[in-house]
């Protein structure tokens, strides 16, 4: 049973990973400035209330936490809660961090993690973050600008 978790987890994360990979635009509204500076700072997302997968019938909780740093750097850290009927080794969560390089072209992000860059689309609105994938599956996810301390406990 743990290595089927393990393998679901594996799917979510890469699910993650893939709502910052994928191109696309919204015509109607451009979606972020050609420098990208509204993105600085950490912003969260709730992947269980984000409907993400199998996400609720596994995990109590789950949340991604995103740095974008103004140096171009990026910091992205995945956070599952499993649910008490599926903790092993007395482990309850489990925790991934990510590290990279980010860069904007008008509504445009494009993400580096290990030298495979990404891109995607976004839109700021106030306290509001969307990131949206396009390939290969169509992916929006909503996150919500937090104080950095929410993200460097985990580093």
């Amino acid at each position: 049973m743990k290595k089927y978790l393990n393998v679901m987890v594996a799917v979510m994360l890469a699910a993650v990973s893939f709502s910052l990979s994928g191109c696309g635009s919204d015509d109607d509204e451009p979606g972020g400035s050609s420098d990208g500076k509204e993105l600085i700072g950490t912003w969260e997302c709730d992947l269980v209330k984000a409907g993400v997968e199998a996400m609720s019938e596994f995990y109590e909780s789950g949340e991604e936490l995103i740095q974008f740093r103004a140096d171009g750097t990026v910091v992205a850290v995945d956070v599952l809660v499993y649910k008490d009927e599926y903790v092993y080794d007395g482990e309850k969560e489990d925790i991934d961090v990510s590290y990279g390089t980010w860069r904007t072209e008008g509504n445009k992000i494009i993400f580096n993690y290990d030298d495979e860059p990404e891109v995607g689309t976004y839109k700021v609105k106030g306290k509001t973050l969307e990131l949206t994938s396009t390939s290969p599956i169509v992916l929006t996810l909503t996150f919500t600008k937090v104080s950095d301390s929410r993200i460097n406990k985990y580093l």
